[in-house]
């Protein structure tokens, strides 16, 4: 873990820009959302529809037992939430992070649709409301950990001083150090989110819901 800490002391100041950048983009769009007239939240829903209805086709059949309580159905719900956001995280955040620029239509434009999405939700307690917003933030942050992978490699192609060689390969090769070691800290907070969030449909669906899309119960 001490090369996992080294590497995110190495990497702050680019961690926090994207994190910054990637916040600003998510309160960009809970403004759209306020000052719009309702275009933009259509517009929103459309983008998502796809990926709710195979959301549906993946899950839809585990529902009722989901709700039940059936343990290793709730546990391969959380593997299957779990592969999927860990292989999201690399094909939309690191491998565009790469090429540097398309990560602005991935990480930036994602997050102003999302913020756009969170103006719109409605809990029926603050308990809910609060769970749920852990809920996404904790998958929130590993698209910055993603984001920031990808743009070092690419970065380190463009500019290998910054890892104190003259190598371009070299400094490449250590590029992918840098991102395995942030791939552990994404896998971890994936782990705990994942189950984190199926647990919290069992509740949405406890209280009529249908889980997707998922939102406060």
């Amino acid at each position: 873990m001490g090369n996992v800490w080294a590497t995110l002391k190495q990497l702050k100041r680019m961690i926090l820009i994207i994190a910054f950048s990637y916040i600003v983009s998510i309160v960009a769009g809970l403004i759209t959302n306020r000052i719009g007239d309702g275009t933009f939240v259509s517009f929103a829903e459309k983008l998502s529809q796809p990926s709710l209805e195979q959301v549906e086709k993946i899950f839809g059949k585990y529902r009722q037992s989901v709700r039940e309580g059936n343990i290793a159905v709730i546990a391969l719900c959380s593997l299957i939430v779990f592969t999927i956001n860990t292989f999201g995280n690399f094909i939309n955040f690191t491998l565009p992070g790469i090429f540097i620029v398309p990560i602005a239509a991935t990480l930036l434009f994602g997050g102003w649709v999302q913020g756009i999405g969170l103006a719109s939700i409605q809990a029926s307690s603050f308990l809910s409301l609060f769970l749920y917003l852990v809920m996404v933030c904790l998958e929130f942050i590993t698209y910055v950990f993603a984001s920031v992978a990808g743009v070092n490699i690419g970065l380190s192609i463009l500019a290998p001083k910054r890892h104190g060689v003259t190598s371009r390969w070299k400094s490449f090769k250590f590029a992918w150090g840098d991102a395995g070691r942030l791939y552990i800290i994404i896998t971890i907070i994936l782990a705990f989110q994942a189950v984190f969030e199926i647990m919290y449909v069992r509740k949405v669906l406890l209280m009529g819901g249908s889980g997707i899309p998922l939102a406060p119960y």
